[in-house]
């Protein structure tokens, strides 16, 4: 059984390729401080991360059968050890007995599931695996059992970042105190539901649709901006009502350009944008009205997924 320190070392050896910077996503966290300058105004400090591109990388993402394999390898040894699978039982025996439960648990289970179809194609019939620019066009018959998967190179970024997320236990990109567990959950179940629309056909042994998650919360999975001290409105035993600080550049939230949400950091909680409600101000113009935004937050949302990692 693959231990945790061999799973380590072949994660790292992954973050180390370009496969990192080609197939995975990440989250960036931008932290907000606010301010009142000199004439009394209110001004907004954006703090960006830095990553460290200083290495050279290794090429492993061109070697994309290997990728794929090596990939494949550590995640199934991860789900081994994670629900104690038998060692050395088949690929469907490891998935029959993957629970379904909770939300991460569905993911992993599908993840696994379109994994292997990729993983066995690639190893029993490669010459049936079409890798177009990293998409996939997966199609060969095994035992009387038809295998097929089509799958877009978005698609295929999103199942690589939440299986190298589920091994490491944190979405790519966050870091410190702002991973809390709901936020994992959020911008898991966004990848997920943004993988599953670009699977355009998917067929095995299964001979089931993919599972659903219900009810889930969508944490947009871009840039989030935690602001560390926001200003306070009003407050009651009900609700707290935050002066709102809108990164997008329209506060049209059916636009393609809204990608990115606010997080408010409350007493050792942090509130995703997600889940309060947003009054916009008056005024003709975006400027106008941002300035007078609000954001409500109902105490009752104010749980134990949302704390901080202090």
């Amino acid at each position: 059984m693959m231990d945790q320190q061999c799973i380590d070392s072949i994660i790292n050896v992954i973050s180390k390729s370009n496969m990192a910077d080609l197939d995975f996503l990440n989250t960036e966290i931008r932290p907000i401080t606010c301010e009142i300058d000199e004439d009394g105004k209110e001004k907004h400090i954006v703090h960006r991360s830095l990553y460290d591109y200083m290495y050279s990388k290794v090429e492993l993402s061109e070697a994309w059968v290997a990728g794929n394999l090596l990939l494949f390898t550590v995640f199934d040894g991860y789900l081994e050890n994670k629900y104690h699978l038998t060692e050395g039982a088949s690929f469907r025996e490891h998935y029959n007995n993957l629970p379904d439960n909770t939300s991460i648990e569905i993911i992993e289970k599908n993840c696994y599931r379109i994994f292997k179809i990729i993983r066995n194609g690639i190893q029993h019939n490669l010459s049936n695996v079409n890798y177009n620019d990293g998409s996939y066009n997966i199609s060969y018959c095994h035992r009387n059992t038809s295998y097929a998967l089509q799958i877009s190179k978005n698609g295929v970024r999103y199942l690589y970042t939440l299986i190298m997320n589920i091994i490491k236990g944190q979405i790519g990109g966050m870091y410190g105190k702002y991973r809390t567990s709901g936020h994992y959950d959020g911008i898991m179940y966004t990848l997920y539901t943004d993988m599953l629309k670009e699977i355009t056909q998917i067929s095995d042994d299964i001979r089931t649709s993919l599972l659903a998650i219900p009810n889930g919360l969508k944490l947009r999975a871009f840039d989030r901006y935690p602001v560390e001290n926001p200003t306070i409105l009003a407050e009651d035993a009900t609700f707290i009502t935050f002066h709102h600080i809108e990164n997008n550049g329209t506060d049209d939230i059916s636009s393609n350009q809204y990608n990115y949400s606010t997080d408010y950091i409350y007493k050792d909680y942090l509130l995703p944008q997600e889940i309060g409600i947003i009054t916009k101000g008056k005024g003709d113009s975006f400027q106008e009205r941002m300035k007078s935004a609000t954001i409500r937050f109902e105490k009752s949302c104010i749980e134990d997924k949302w704390k901080l990692k202090l």
